[in-house]
């Protein structure tokens, strides 16, 4: 489904690390489709940036800078948001960082628990921080972003795949716990293998460095991009998903990841 036939006008849209990457393609996707857009990342520089650079190709965007990891930085995210649109309308928690790659034994203590902290403790921020909002108006949607991990252990990457299947349990569990609340939804967004930097700039430790020689070919084979991810969450903040809450949407579910695989067999013959 193509941006153009897709309309948010009227509505508000906050997106956590969409100063580049996949939450910057979100930005720009939802802001051509008419909503006013509140940018936020850790570096206040960025955000400024993004948000002329929004605003020079017509978007109505405003934005603040955010550690997804202080629960009071998000609240203040969600109080300026109110403060310059009186309303949000939907809320996708896109902020993430993958920690090194490598051993659970050989990952520091305190960078595993900072991927918990901005992965899963951000994404649990940013929903009971928009909630009662959203109850109040008894209309919203959250979008929690997930990523490997979700249904199986990364090898390398314990705290990452632990935070993002975390993610995914979440959601599961706020929407069935407002499942009578008809105008809200509560679904997951799982990009696959994007070329962000996230992807790009991995801290390998120990044995785990060599395993990683071999992920730009998997990243070629299985790899998705920031714009198809922005249309599939552009369907998800959309009318499209009315009455859906608690599902997965991933932009390379099973039957294309076979797909993929069989035409790389095809290549390697």
């Amino acid at each position: 489904m193509g941006r153009k036939t897709i309309s948010l006008r009227g509505r508000v849209a906050v997106i956590t690390g969409s100063t580049r990457g996949i939450g910057r393609a979100m930005a720009e996707c939802f802001g051509t489709a008419g909503a006013r857009v509140v940018v936020s990342s850790s570096r206040p520089e960025a955000v400024v940036a993004t948000v002329e650079q929004l605003r020079a190709e017509g978007i109505d965007a405003t934005g603040m800078a955010c550690d997804v990891a202080d629960r009071k930085q998000v609240e203040q995210l969600f109080v300026h948001a109110l403060s310059m649109y009186r309303q949000v309308d939907i809320w996708v928690n896109n902020a993430a960082i993958s920690g090194p790659f490598g051993r659970t034994l050989d990952v520091p203590q305190a960078d595993w628990e900072r991927v918990i902290q901005v992965n899963l403790m951000g994404t649990y921020y940013g929903c009971v921080t928009v909630l009662p909002h959203m109850l109040e108006r008894n209309y919203g949607k959250v979008i929690n972003v997930t990523g490997g991990g979700f249904k199986r252990a990364q090898r390398f990457l314990g705290a990452y795949s632990v935070s993002k299947a975390g993610v995914v349990r979440l959601t599961e569990s706020l929407a069935r716990e407002h499942a009578k609340q008809s105008g809200l939804s509560f679904n997951v967004l799982a990009p696959g293998i994007v070329p962000t930097d996230m992807t790009n700039e991995w801290e390998a430790l120990g044995e785990a460095a060599e395993a990683l020689q071999a992920f730009p070919r998997i990243k070629e084979i299985f790899g998705t991009t920031t714009e198809e991810t922005a249309l599939l969450a552009l369907k998800m903040a959309s009318s499209a998903t009315n009455g859906v809450s608690g599902k997965v949407f991933e932009v390379m579910p099973r039957h294309r990841s076979l797909w993929r695989l069989l035409q790389a067999a095809l290549k390697r013959r």
